[in-house]
């Protein structure tokens, strides 16, 4: 059955009337023939759409060729049916979704990389990102969840050549000491574990004193294992930033699973450090209710920091580990494993992220009960122990909390808006 519809000419301002000869079976390609000529040829409407008579989309131009002795042109298009089927199986087209969570590409299919973009691809590959649908990049589409989203407001290292942009007006870092801020960036570090050159995780750590050794105190998130979060990596490699630019390898020590702590070494010491003593009694110590997480940026070493306040209630969070407590201190993922502070230094615990608007955080108390049997023992490494040492729980039943980390996904913006409009249709072009 032949129906006449036209093709837009992408070549040129003006482009011809197209007859198709549409074949009754639509479970292959179809095909029409250009009547006429015109600059450029087939070639100009490859990739673009073919229009029927009612002036709706019946399929995509993905070839052209020559037939007969008269060498007549025609061109090959993929019938909307066939279009729909081959998106929905490479996972591109769902109309019940607009993020692309946990979207990978099918085995054997492969995306081409616009020239314009393999920079940007190359950085995504190198930080251990999903690559993105096709197409999303192209059109500025947004990879959520990641480790260089920052929060709070920034502070530069001495020295820093640019200008900070702040991400809130709360003025964290005027509202401290000098000397509770000089003292924060000489033991708030980024820490990051790699699968050869291609980064896995990273977070922040807190420099603290460990029997006559500086560790790093951060979470366990940064070596557990992604087919098994009740194991670790032990073939992750670790390295440890301090800015402006002191950076060393680090080794896992200790861990717990359970509560999310890790104890990692540095292989260099590090210089102008002031490490904290979380072993340190201090009777005179109280829960501060207003309270600073701090985080340190990956790629520049910049401080980033907010301020909030501690909540007595622990019911609205989405982590299952019982001792937890909340702030309503706002962070990202980059702030895992950061200190949440009192506003003279002290140290509260540990922050780690669950994607809302409170950040939960693991007490002092409770990190320093667990570490604390093995606090007058040399590191597993000084010992000749290449293994790292799981600690076990002490005290209470034993459980098994779950630490989630928000995963990434790739969004764009203007399909919220897609999905709520008319059909699109194409105009003839005289």
């Amino acid at each position: 059955m032949a129906q006449s519809i036209s093709a837009t000419n992408t070549a040129n301002e003006q482009a011809p009337r197209l007859l198709v000869d549409l074949p009754t079976a639509q479970e292959r390609l179809n095909v029409w023939k250009p009547v006429g000529s015109y600059e450029g040829g087939p070639v100009a409407v490859l990739g673009g759409p073919v229009l029927g008579e009612d002036k709706r989309i019946i399929g995509m131009n993905i070839d052209f060729g020559h037939d007969g002795p008269r060498d007549i042109a025609y061109v090959s298009f993929l019938p909307l049916t066939l279009l729909c089927r081959y998106l929905k199986r490479f996972r591109i087209l769902n109309p019940e979704e607009i993020h692309f969570r946990g979207y990978l590409l099918p085995s054997g299919v492969h995306t081409i990389v616009h020239s314009g973009s393999m920079k940007r691809i190359n950085r995504i590959k190198h930080y251990g990102y999903p690559m993105p649908p096709p197409l999303v990049l192209q059109f500025n589409g947004e990879l959520c969840n990641t480790f260089e989203e920052c929060f709070g407001e920034s502070l530069a290292w001495k020295g820093y050549p640019f200008n900070v942009r702040c991400c809130t007006n709360q003025g964290v870092w005027m509202q401290l000491r000098k000397d509770v801020v000089k003292d924060i960036s000489r033991r708030v570090v980024s820490i990051a574990s790699f699968h050869g050159y291609e980064r896995y995780f990273v977070c922040t750590g807190l420099l603290i004193k460990w029997h006559r050794r500086t560790v790093v105190l951060t979470s366990a998130s940064l070596v557990r294992s992604c087919s098994n979060d009740e194991e670790i990596d032990n073939a992750l490699k670790i390295e440890v930033f301090l800015p402006p630019k002191q950076r060393a390898s680090g080794k896992l020590e200790f861990y717990n699973l359970n509560y999310n702590i890790a104890i990692v070494s540095v292989e260099k010491k590090f210089i102008s450090i002031c490490p904290e003593d979380i072993f340190k009694k201090d009777s005179t110590r109280k829960l501060s209710r207003k309270v600073v997480a701090v985080g340190r940026e990956s790629r520049k070493g910049l401080l980033i920091a907010s301020t909030g306040e501690v909540k007595r209630s622990d019911k609205d969070c989405k982590l299952d580990c019982k001792d937890l407590k909340l702030s309503t201190c706002k962070i990202k993922k980059a702030g895992i494993g950061g200190p949440l502070i009192s506003f003279d230094g002290s140290f509260v615990g540990m922050n780690f992220f669950d994607r809302r608007m409170l950040t939960p955080f693991l007490p002092r108390s409770k990190i320093v009960q667990v570490l604390g049997s093995k606090i007058s023992l040399s590191l597993p490494s000084e010992r000749g122990d290449h293994v790292p040492v799981h600690l076990k729980d002490t005290g209470g039943e034993p459980r098994d909390n779950r630490w989630p980390v928000p995963e990434l996904y790739w969004y764009h913006g203007l399909l919220d808006v897609d999905r709520n409009f008319h059909k699109h249709i194409g105009r003839i072009l005289q």
